[in-house]
């Protein structure tokens, strides 16, 4: 699902003192492989990083496991464009740099920024610009190779027909399955910032062919942006056969998390099931997708009000299709902290979550392996504690992997970049 992308999970706090270095605490005992630094922009070998901001650089994934990739997006905030993409090889044993990094003089114009999205073998980028003056916005994907050059020509395929300036899009989750890059996306009324309509559309990174002759219609919203809080997920890590999404919907009088689906054979979308509505003082949020070889389930996050500042928070799953009678994802809740963003994985014949506890200030990220039946594999564990950002990807046989930095809070630029191996692919199965 979602995982197989570059995840920004904690941004940089405001609250932060100028001058402060972000710091991050890690828990060796509970990495397949410990963190290790891979950039220190102080080296003269690393000087092509020396400007890096935390936002800017992402990891991928080789076509094989035994190398992996650090790129660093160089933007133009003039020219809202990329001035340069560099790209550096790493062995996944060793950590060490491969070959000579790399630079790319390529210039992709995007209205709000730029985030690099990882697959195997491939990275994708999403553009939002106009096609000239006086024009609507459109929705774009750009792939590049692993084996990029500056002789490379990306692949940039054009998601919307858009005519109506008025309209623009709000990018939603992407994610990387089966070959192709998945990307969900809402269309918005400008003018007033409701959402319209909930879309779908996934592009091969080989060729940049689509993979739904026309992009997939999920919904029909009428919301105010950040309303729906849509979610999506496979119903398998390969070969999936349909794509699970929870929305949330204004239903008459009832405030209302529905389920769908889209057939990945031919983007035909089910008639949406309710799965739960709010109560007077119960809300109700699509939270995630899980999704492993023997499960996958909707996360729907809880939150009951017991008192004027005392909220019981609480995940719930309806796994392998159910829509009723969920099951509580038994995940504890560190105090201070609110229900974790998750990310899921393929663990010893069942799952691990990774769940992220953040405040404005900090983040934890813990581990805890389930079983296919939603009952404990092993006990929730430690990561880390960081005040940075944290990015996941997997590489090509299914090991996953984090990245974080070490940066100047006055200036956002890293000082050092650093890679562990979370699961190892013996556990990944």
């Amino acid at each position: 699902m979602k995982l197989i992308i570059a995840f920004a999970l904690l941004l940089l706090s405001t609250s932060a003192v100028l001058g402060q270095l972000a710091k991050t605490n890690i828990t060796k005992d509970s990495f397949a492989l410990a963190p290790k630094a891979i950039i220190d922009t102080s080296q003269s070998g690393d000087k092509l990083f020396a400007d890096a901001f935390v936002e800017t650089l992402f990891y991928s994934a080789g076509d094989t496991a035994d190398t992996l990739y650090i790129w660093l997006i160089n933007w133009d905030f003039e020219s809202n464009a990329t001035k340069s993409i560099i790209k550096r090889a790493i062995d996944a044993s060793t950590l060490e740099k491969k070959g000579d990094d790399a630079t790319l003089d390529l210039q992709l114009k995007s209205k709000l920024g730029l985030a690099g999205h990882s697959g195997i073998g491939y990275i994708g980028f999403v553009l939002i610009r106009d096609d000239g003056k006086d024009t609507a916005d459109q929705l774009y994907f750009t792939i590049l190779p692993n084996s990029a050059t500056s002789d490379t020509k990306p692949v940039e395929v054009k998601l919307t027909d858009n005519s109506d300036k008025g309209t623009g899009f709000f990018v939603n989750q992407v994610w990387f399955q089966d070959g192709y890059f998945y990307v969900m996306y809402t269309e918005i009324e400008l003018e007033t910032g409701f959402e319209e309509a909930l879309n779908l559309q996934a592009i091969k990174a080989e060729d940049g062919s689509l993979l739904f002759k026309e992009t997939v219609k999920v919904a029909s919203l009428n919301s105010p942006l950040g309303f729906a809080m849509p979610v999506a997920g496979a119903d398998s890590p390969k070969d999936a056969k349909l794509i699970y999404i929870a929305y949330k919907v204004n239903d008459t009088d009832k405030l209302t998390v529905m389920q769908t689906t889209v057939d990945i054979s031919n983007g035909k979308v089910d008639e949406p099931t309710k799965l739960v509505a709010d109560e007077e003082t119960v809300r109700y949020f699509p939270h995630d997708v899980i999704t492993a070889d023997t499960v996958f389930g909707i996360v729907v996050a809880r939150q009951e009000l017991k008192g004027e500042d005392d909220i019981l928070q609480s995940l719930n799953v309806y796994y392998n299709g159910t829509t009723s009678k969920p099951q509580l994802l038994k995940i504890k809740h560190p105090e201070d902290y609110k229900n974790p963003s998750i990310l899921s994985f393929n663990y010893n014949n069942g799952f691990i979550v990774l769940a992220t506890y953040s405040t404005p200030d900090n983040a934890l990220v813990e581990m805890k392996g389930f079983n296919s039946d939603g009952s404990e594999q092993f006990a929730e564990k430690r990561l880390l504690y960081t005040q940075t950002v944290v990015k996941y990807f997997k590489d090509a046989s299914g090991g996953v992997w984090l990245g974080y930095n070490d940066f100047d809070v006055e200036t956002g630029k890293i000082l050092k970049s650093y890679l562990g191996k979370v699961i190892a692919l013996k556990d990944n199965k």
